[in-house]
């Protein structure tokens, strides 16, 4: 059990103002890559099955779809944020290239990109970063009701590794929103 000296002490470091983006440095170093899932789609001699390919497929049209959010809202965001907003975006196609690589090793072929996807209209840093939060907020809950659905281990583990990399990326979110970074004990995707 944390005491709650301990949980009060983390928030205040996560939400201390002075420290947010300088902090940000250190919470994109452990915003890594998803090289789990490079070695489970290079790896796995198991083959998935139908619902499988379906979930890996969904999975990477909402990845897709949260690209093209990054790439819409960035130049609405202050300098700072656009640093940090950038390599996320780059996470974000690293996860979309570890989706299609898992859906292709399953020997299956990735669905084509939309044109366009729906990501409201931001006009500014807040609502740009509201649609980036509603965003990773969306994949967080949706990877929570996939994986346990998924049938091996190691797509489960490569798909639990973008959603840790997701997580992070919301806790960033919240906090350049003025929000409780971690709001809870356990990574939901709520809101």
């Amino acid at each position: 059990m944390v005491s709650d000296d301990r949980a009060s002490s983390r928030r205040a470091l996560l939400t201390g103002t002075g420290t947010a983006l300088a902090g940000g440095a250190l919470v994109l170093a452990g915003c890594g890559s998803v090289a789990t899932g490079d070695s489970a789609a290079k790896k796995s001699s198991v083959q998935l099955d139908h619902q499988d390919i379906e979930i890996l497929e969904r999975a990477l049209e909402l990845e897709r779809r949260t690209v093209a959010a990054y790439i819409a809202c960035i130049p609405l965001l202050t300098r700072p944020q656009r640093k940090a907003f950038r390599q996320f975006l780059n996470e974000e196609f690293q996860h979309t290239g570890e989706l299609a690589s898992l859906i292709t090793a399953a020997g299956s072929t990735p669905p084509p990109r939309a044109d366009s996807y729906p990501i409201g209209h931001p006009t500014d840093g807040p609502a740009a970063l509201a649609v980036i939060h509603s965003l990773e907020a969306l994949q967080i809950s949706s990877y929570l009701e996939w994986i346990p659905r998924l049938s091996t281990g190691p797509v489960r583990a490569a798909v639990a590794s973008v959603l840790t990399v997701d997580a992070q990326h919301l806790t960033m979110c919240r906090v350049l929103q003025g929000q409780d970074p971690v709001p809870g004990p356990f990574v939901t995707g709520s809101s």
